[in-house]
Protein backbone atom coordinates (compact mmCIF):
# COMPACT_ATOMS: atom_id res chain seq x y z
CA UNK A 1 0.00 0.00 0.00
CA UNK A 2 1.34 3.43 -0.93
CA UNK A 3 -0.21 6.70 0.20
CA UNK A 4 0.98 10.22 -0.44
CA UNK A 5 1.50 12.71 2.38
CA UNK A 6 1.89 16.43 1.84
CA UNK A 7 4.15 18.53 4.06
CA UNK A 8 2.52 21.78 5.22
CA UNK A 9 4.22 25.12 5.90
CA UNK A 10 5.02 24.05 9.48
CA UNK A 11 6.77 20.89 8.27
CA UNK A 12 3.93 18.68 9.45
CA UNK A 13 2.43 15.76 7.57
CA UNK A 14 -0.95 14.12 7.89
CA UNK A 15 -0.89 10.35 8.11
CA UNK A 16 -3.76 9.06 5.94
CA UNK A 17 -6.75 7.85 7.96
CA UNK A 18 -6.51 4.34 6.47
CA UNK A 19 -2.99 3.96 7.88
CA UNK A 20 -3.95 5.47 11.25
CA UNK A 21 -6.84 3.01 11.55
CA UNK A 22 -4.75 0.05 10.39
CA UNK A 23 -2.01 0.81 12.96
CA UNK A 24 -4.35 2.07 15.72
CA UNK A 25 -2.60 5.46 15.78
CA UNK A 26 -4.60 7.95 17.82
CA UNK A 27 -4.32 11.61 18.77
CA UNK A 28 -1.40 12.30 21.15
CA UNK A 29 0.38 9.02 20.28
CA UNK A 30 4.13 9.52 19.97
CA UNK A 31 5.86 8.32 16.82
CA UNK A 32 9.58 8.01 16.20
CA UNK A 33 10.83 8.83 12.71
CA UNK A 34 13.89 6.87 11.67
CA UNK A 35 15.86 7.31 8.42
CA UNK A 36 17.07 4.08 6.88
CA UNK A 37 20.36 3.65 5.01
CA UNK A 38 18.29 3.45 1.81
CA UNK A 39 16.86 6.94 2.45
CA UNK A 40 13.38 5.84 3.54
CA UNK A 41 11.65 7.21 6.63
CA UNK A 42 10.18 4.62 9.00
CA UNK A 43 7.66 5.68 11.62
CA UNK A 44 7.51 3.67 14.84
CA UNK A 45 4.99 4.18 17.55
CA UNK A 46 1.33 4.11 18.29
CA UNK A 47 0.28 1.47 20.79
CA UNK A 48 3.28 -0.79 20.10
CA UNK A 49 6.14 1.66 20.75
CA UNK A 50 8.72 0.30 23.19
CA UNK A 51 10.56 3.32 24.57
CA UNK A 52 12.87 1.14 26.65
CA UNK A 53 14.11 -0.44 23.42
CA UNK A 54 13.95 2.76 21.34
CA UNK A 55 15.44 5.18 23.91
CA UNK A 56 18.55 5.78 21.82
CA UNK A 57 16.45 6.60 18.75
CA UNK A 58 14.28 8.96 20.76
CA UNK A 59 17.29 10.75 22.23
CA UNK A 60 18.91 11.07 18.80
CA UNK A 61 15.71 12.56 17.35
CA UNK A 62 15.46 15.04 20.22
CA UNK A 63 19.12 16.06 19.85
CA UNK A 64 18.69 16.59 16.11
CA UNK A 65 15.51 18.59 16.69
CA UNK A 66 17.18 20.88 19.23
CA UNK A 67 20.19 21.30 16.93
CA UNK A 68 17.95 22.47 14.09
CA UNK A 69 16.08 24.81 16.46
CA UNK A 70 19.36 26.39 17.62
CA UNK A 71 20.51 26.91 14.01
CA UNK A 72 17.21 28.58 13.12
CA UNK A 73 17.43 30.77 16.22
CA UNK A 74 20.96 31.92 15.26
CA UNK A 75 19.82 32.74 11.72
CA UNK A 76 16.90 34.75 13.07
CA UNK A 77 19.14 36.64 15.48
CA UNK A 78 21.60 37.47 12.67
CA UNK A 79 18.84 39.03 10.57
Amino acid sequence: MNYSCKVNSKGQITIPSQIRKLLSIQEDDVLLAEKTDEGAIVLKGGKSVNFDKDTNSLLRVLEETFSVMKKREKITEAQ
